[in-house]
């Protein structure tokens, strides 16, 4: 086939997020309260093949952030030709892993969060 199997989208948007935390001091900002960030939904649509060996670059943005959750969007593009392959979203949901369940957004994430929210890249209607 020579094409890039679907599941290794979901790791693009893992590592892009886990990049995007560490910039913003994520970790830094749950840790000391107990609290982390847990995946409650993730989706992609496939637009465009990309070949093994393509290079593709992502970027993420910030669509929304409710009381316990922020949704991300993600667009990814091959490279070579700057086209858009794929569209996706996920949603995290600040969790408090002592008690169980979902908490408040703190404060201080809200704040970097709500700088961020930004309408590009979309996702198909």
């Amino acid at each position: 086939m020579g094409h890039v199997n679907n599941a290794v989208y979901f790791t693009y948007f893992e590592q892009t997020r886990l990049v995007a935390a560490e910039t913003l001091g994520l970790r830094r900002t749950l840790e000391p309260t107990g609290l982390g960030l847990i995946l409650a939904h993730s989706s992609c649509d496939y637009l465009l093949q990309v070949k093994l060996g393509d290079t593709v670059e992502v970027k993420l943005a910030v669509d929304g952030v409710g009381n316990s959750s922020f949704a991300l969007r993600y667009e990814v593009r091959r490279v070579r030709d700057d086209a858009v392959v794929a569209l996706g979203k996920t949603v995290q949901v600040v969790f408090d892993y002592e008690a169980g369940e979902p908490v408040q957004i703190p404060e201080s994430l809200r704040d970097k969060l709500d700088a961020l929210i930004t309408r590009s890249p979309t996702e198909p209607e």
